[in-house]
């Protein structure tokens, strides 16, 4: 994947984890709806050529609701947020790897 790729994904993910707190802080906020940023739908676009940033965040309807309106769960968001620094940190580790060929390949291989 391209640094440029990388870039984009960072971005996407970075966007992804300030939703997903934001849900998190509004875990007891009655008739809040929580809101989701799709990283792998995001990313085919991305891949394909046709990136749309506007609508990368979305309301979740598809989560049940509960008594309050509130369809966030402090355990998913959490999981979300777990799964979402992984994503992030191996991103990262791929990024450096780019990097790493790019100044090898500047230096011609000598260090």
């Amino acid at each position: 994947m391209a640094l440029i790729g990388l870039e984009r994904a960072l971005n996407i993910l970075s966007q992804r984890t300030k939703v997903l707190v934001n849900n998190l802080a509004n875990a007891n906020t009655p008739a809040y709806i929580r809101r989701e940023v799709s990283f792998f739908a995001l990313m085919r676009a991305v891949l394909s050529g046709r990136e749309e940033f506007t609508t990368s965040v979305q309301i979740d309807w598809s989560s049940p609701f509960r008594a309050d309106g509130n369809n966030t769960s402090p355990e998913r968001e959490l999981a979300a947020l777990t799964e979402t620094a992984l994503l992030y940190h191996s991103i990262l580790q791929l990024a450096a790897k780019e990097f790493a060929q790019l100044s090898s390949a500047i230096t011609e291989g000598r260090r």
